[in-house]
C-alpha cells in the first residue's frame, strides 16, 4: 500500500510544476505592470510639476511686466520729456543694467538698445523695488521701432508717430499718425515695455502704448450736433474770456430756436460748420482709468432707474489747480447747489437744474437740459470753458432755459485741462521678443 501511494505521489510530480511556471509568470508580468504604472506615474508627476513651475513662473513675471508697465505709465508725466533718439529705463534697483554686456551675460539685457535710432539711456529707479520687475523701457514711439508704417509711404522709417486729429477730414476722430502734414495735430505716443524675469531664465515682457487725449478743435463755446432751444435770454459766449481768438457763441447743424439775444460770438450761430465731433470716440476716450467714475469722485451720487443723480454735488476741484475728469456712464441729473473743475464726461443725457458753477470741459453723448434759478433767487449755471454735446437722432432737442444761465469759451481754461490728463492706453499687448 505505501509503494503504490509512493507511486501515486510521484506520479502527480510532473503536473504541478507548469502550474507553478505559470504562476511565477503572472506574478513578474504584474509586477511589471504596476512598475510600468508607478514610473509613468511618477513621469507624469513630474511633467505635471515642471509644467505647473513654468506657468506659474509665466503668470508671474507675466503680471510683474505688467506692474512695471502700470508704474511707468504713472511717473510717464514726472519723466517727460523724452528726446526722439532717448531711451528711459525705469529700473528695479542700480544692480539691473538692460544696456550691459548681451543676452549670454546679463539676464536684464535689452537686444532694442541702441537699435532703432535709441542711441542714449536715462535709468530712474523703481519705487516699487520689492516688486521684483526687472525693467520697464520707455521711449517715443516711431514706425521702425513699432514695426509697420503709418504714413503710406510702404517704409518703416524713423517718423516719431503722434496721435491727434485732421482738421480736413470729416468727423472729428482721433487716430495715430507719422510726419507732419497740414492740419495735422496731436500729442506723442510713447511706447512703454515692461520685461521681468527670474532666475530660471523665464523672460515675460508687455508693451503699451500711451498718449495724452489731444485736445480737439473747438468752434464754439456750445456744439450741439442738432437742434437747441433756447427759452429766456441764455447768455452763451464764444469771445474768448482769455484774449485768444473768438469762437461761435452756438455751433449746431440742427438750427437755434428761441431768443438768441444773448449769444454773442463770431458768428453768433454757426450752423454750416465744417467740424463734427466723433462724440462717440470722444466719450470712450475718456474712459476711466483716464477718467474717475462719478460715484468715487462724490458719494452724494444715487443712482435710479438707470439714471444717476445728486444735490449740491463737487465734481473735481473747484477753487484748486486740480483737474479731476469725473465720468458718468448713463445719464446724470445735476441739482441744488453743485459745482466742479475739470473734465465731466457724460454717457447719456446730461440735466442741470438749480445752481451750477463749472470750469473745464463738458462732453455729453446725449441731450441737454439746462434750466437755472430765476434771476435774484440764486447763483444760475455759469460754465467756463466749453461744451459739447450729441443728442441721439430722434430724441428731443437740447433745451436751455434760463436769463440765469451762461456759458462762456476761455481758451486758457479749456487748454489746462487737456494738459493735466492721465496718458490714455492706446494698445496692450503680450510681446514674444523685445523690439
Amino acid at each position: 500500500m505505501n509503494r503504490m501511494m509512493d507511486v501515486i505521489a510521484l506520479g502527480s510530480e510532473p503536473s504541478a510544476r507548469p502550474e507553478g511556471g505559470m504562476v511565477l509568470v503572472a506574478a513578474l508580468m504584474a509586477l511589471a505592470i504596476l512598475t510600468l504604472v508607478g514610473l509613468t506615474a511618477t513621469f507624469v508627476t513630474t511633467t505635471e510639476t515642471l509644467i505647473n513651475h513654468n506657468l506659474r513662473s509665466r503668470l508671474v513675471n507675466h503680471y510683474l511686466a505688467e506692474s512695471a508697465a502700470q508704474e511707468g505709465r504713472s511717473r510717464l508725466p514726472e519723466i517727460l520729456p523724452v528726446a526722439k533718439h532717448e531711451a528711459v529705463y525705469l529700473r528695479r534697483d542700480s544692480s539691473v543694467d538692460p544696456t550691459a554686456g548681451n543676452a549670454g551675460t546679463n539676464p536684464y539685457f535689452d537686444p532694442s538698445y541702441g537699435t532703432h535710432g535709441m542711441t542714449s539711456a536715462r535709468f530712474i529707479d523703481s519705487n516699487l523695488a520689492g516688486v521684483k520687475f526687472a525693467w520697464v523701457r520707455i521711449c517715443r514711439k516711431t514706425e521702425e521701432r513699432a514695426g509697420y508704417e503709418l504714413d503710406g509711404d510702404s517704409r518703416n522709417n524713423r517718423e516719431v508717430v503722434a496721435y491727434g486729429y485732421d482738421n480736413s477730414a470729416p468727423g472729428l476722430r482721433a487716430f495715430q499718425f507719422a510726419g507732419s502734414r497740414a492740419g495735422q495735430y496731436g500729442s506723442p505716443v510713447y511706447l512703454l515695455t515692461g520685461m521681468a524675469a527670474d532666475p530660471s531664465g523665464s523672460r515675460q515682457m508687455v508693451r503699451t502704448e500711451l498718449a495724452r487725449p489731444p485736445m480737439p478743435p473747438f468752434s464754439a463755446a456750445l456744439y450741439n450736433k442738432t437742434e437747441v432751444r433756447l427759452v429766456g435770454a441764455v447768455k452763451i459766449i464764444g469771445k474768448d474770456g482769455d484774449g485768444g481768438s473768438d469762437l461761435a457763441g452756438i455751433d449746431t447743424r440742427g438750427g437755434v430756436f428761441g431768443n438768441t439775444s444773448a449769444v454773442r460770438g463770431a458768428p453768433a450761430v454757426l450752423s454750416s460748420s465744417s467740424s463734427s465731433h466723433n462724440i462717440a470716440a470722444l466719450t470712450a476716450l475718456f474712459e476711466p482709468p483716464v477718467s474717475i467714475p462719478i460715484q468715487r469722485v462724490d458719494s452724494a451720487v444715487t443712482v435710479s432707474s438707470g439714471i444717476y443723480s445728486g444735490t449740491d454735488l463737487r465734481l473735481g476741484g473747484p477753487g484748486t489747480n486740480r483737474s479731476v475728469p469725473t465720468f458718468a456712464d448713463r445719464d446724470l441729473r445735476v441739482s441744488g447747489n453743485s459745482r466742479g473743475q475739470g473734465f465731466l464726461i457724460v454717457n447719456g443725457d446730461l440735466t442741470v437744474r438749480g445752481s451750477f458753477r463749472y470750469e473745464g470741459v463738458i462732453i455729453a453723448n446725449g441731450r441737454l437740459r439746462f434750466e437755472g434759478y430765476p434771476v435774484g433767487s440764486g447763483t444760475g449755471i455759469s460754465i467756463r470753458g466749453a461744451v459739447i454735446s450729441h443728442p441721439k437722432t430722434g430724441s428731443a432737442p437740447s433745451v436751455i432755459k434760463g436769463e440765469s444761465v451762461r456759458i462762456h469759451y476761455f481758451s486758457r481754461i479749456v487748454s489746462a485741462q487737456f494738459q493735466a490728463l492721465r496718458h490714455a492706453r492706446l494698445s496692450y499687448r503680450q510681446l514674444t521678443d523685445l523690439k
